[in-house]
């Protein structure tokens, strides 16, 4: 015990801007962006997607946020955009100590193509979420575990609770080894169009330059769960965060 509480030591508070990232991969954490503090997203993918997200934050516990995403960016035919605009907040109800950060919030942008006719993105969004979220300081390194559960509001399908749970790794100072895992109870198999009845696993690399700027390169579906084509594809992120 006395070994262990030697190498695990947990952070005092919670860290701010990109020292306290508000996702993983896709998995929401229990921070929240600093009041005034501003985070732009932009990820390029597979079909030549397009993806963009801004959030702010307000008071220390609240952030919003809209996202937007496009394919086909990148080639000769037409640019398909999405339908819809997507929007998000959270709100932090427990600030970490000894215990675990606790964050409540809503997103609604899903991964992928808005397929009308189903109403919903190919893998579809969170929804109405709850989140706890808890870093360690273990032999010189950063890591964090997040946990929770979740209700999409895209049930035209398949409805259930859902839950995720995601882990942080910083071996090497602004070097993070990243892995989101999604149960995929809403998106089981249903006339083999998208889950196959599997969990989604998604791996990814975070570079953090300096206090604004990152870079990740993410792996997604390591369980070839998505029916129309299961096979691992890949995604790379850019993202700035500042201040008004």
């Amino acid at each position: 015990m006395l070994v262990c509480a030697t190498l695990l030591t947990a952070a005092g508070a919670t860290r701010a801007g990109l020292d306290e990232p508000i996702y993983v991969i896709d998995a929401p954490t229990g921070g929240v962006l600093g009041h005034g503090e501003y985070h732009i997203q932009g990820r390029i993918g597979q079909a030549s997607s397009v993806f963009l997200d801004f959030r702010v934050g307000i008071k220390q516990v609240v952030h919003l946020g809209v996202s937007y995403g496009m394919q086909s960016v990148f080639e000769r035919s037409d640019i398909e955009f999405n339908d819809r605009v997507g929007l998000q907040f959270r709100v932090r109800l427990l600030q970490e100590g000894e215990g675990p950060a606790l964050a409540l919030g809503f997103n609604n942008q899903g991964v992928g193509r808005w397929d009308e006719a189903l109403e919903r993105y190919e893998r579809k969004s969170l929804g109405f979420y709850g989140v706890l979220s808890k870093n360690w300081r273990i032999i010189g390194t950063q890591f964090s575990l997040h946990g929770g559960g979740n209700w999409s509001t895209e049930t035209t399908d398949e409805e259930s609770v859902n839950f995720f749970a995601a882990a942080d790794w910083e071996p090497i100072h602004r070097f993070s080894l990243l892995l989101d895992w999604d149960a995929g109870l809403n998106d089981k198999e249903v006339n083999g169009i998208y889950g196959g009845g599997r969990t989604y696993l998604d791996a990814a690399v975070r570079l953090t330059y300096g206090e604004n700027l990152s870079m990740m390169l993410i792996f997604r579906d390591l369980t070839g769960n998505y029916e129309p084509n299961p096979h691992v594809w890949r995604e790379f992120e850019i993202a700035y965060v500042d201040t008004f």
